[in-house]
């Protein structure tokens, strides 16, 4: 069976409304499943307010290390540690960032979109060629209960050009791009990289030809997303793919269950990818 039918077979067997879109960074080959759908973001908008954010640092207007504070008025609830901790704690811009995408970070996001504007980082998507991105409010999940799409939208297509950017040192600095991808490091190895063949921590083989993974994940109710690059150095090359699986309405109850079936589903169409474009 092709990648085409694997992809449509996984795709077609799941309950709810599902697209994705890939690309082979070495062929520039891709694939598509409804890749042009537009889909609630969940927190996978959370990377063009990052790279808003770094736009902003490379043009001047501050450092990462300038100090941001939290202040009681911030709490919002949902995933990350910041809500848990004691108004007045300070800490650099970059901390604020690497919370937001490494555990996904409700109330860094908040702190940061209003540090950016949030009518910035829809400028820097039209700017850059993402209009189908689109950040529509910070996180409030009394909204959220209501229509899933009032955080954020964006179809498989743009996102999964906005991480293949990130990887391809484009749109802001190398340097830039080299902390995104250290602040997104292994995120959604529990999703895109569940049924991927990752070296142990003791291989022989090189640190630098382990098999790599930066992204960032996105869960409502009956909603899971992922944006990510997959890669590998071998012979002084980078092969690998960029992917982004976007998936919402599964009727099962949301338990927030590890093995959900859009976690699972997207574990499943990483895994057909890597065999077809990495496992030769």
């Amino acid at each position: 069976m092709g990648l085409d039918e694997q992809i449509r077979e996984i795709c077609d067997g799941f309950d709810g409304r599902i697209g994705l879109a890939a690309t082979n960074l070495q062929t520039e080959e891709t694939i598509g499943y409804r890749e042009d759908e537009m889909f609630p973001t969940a927190s996978v908008i959370k990377l063009p307010v990052l790279l808003t954010l770094m736009q902003q640092v490379e043009d001047g207007l501050y450092s990462l290390s300038d100090p941001l504070m939290l202040r009681r008025a911030d709490n919002v609830g949902g995933s990350g540690l910041l809500q848990h901790l004691s108004p007045g704690l300070t800490m650099p811009i970059r901390d604020w960032a690497f919370l937001m995408m490494s555990v996904s970070d409700n109330l860094a996001t908040n702190v940061l979109i209003d540090h950016v504007g949030m009518a910035k980082v829809n400028a820097w998507l039209d700017d850059n060629g993402y209009p189908e991105v689109r950040l529509h409010r910070k996180i409030n999940f009394d909204l959220l209960k209501t229509d899933q799409k009032l955080l954020g939208t964006a179809t498989p297509t743009a996102l999964t050009r906005m991480i293949t950017a990130v990887f391809q040192q484009k749109h802001v600095s190398p340097a830039a791009c080299t902390e995104m991808l250290r602040m997104m490091n292994k995120v959604g190895s529990d999703r895109v990289g569940r049924y991927l063949p990752f070296e142990h921590w003791d291989s022989d083989v090189p640190e630098a030809e382990k098999l790599h993974l930066a992204g960032k994940t996105g869960s409502l109710v009956g909603t899971r997303a992922q944006t990510a690059v997959i890669w590998r150095d071998k012979d002084g090359e980078q092969h690998g793919f960029t992917i982004t699986v976007m998936s919402e309405g599964n009727p099962e109850p949301e338990l927030w269950n590890p093995d959900a079936p859009g976690v699972l589903v997207i574990g499943r169409l990483a895994r057909a990818i890597y065999d077809a474009w990495m496992g030769k």
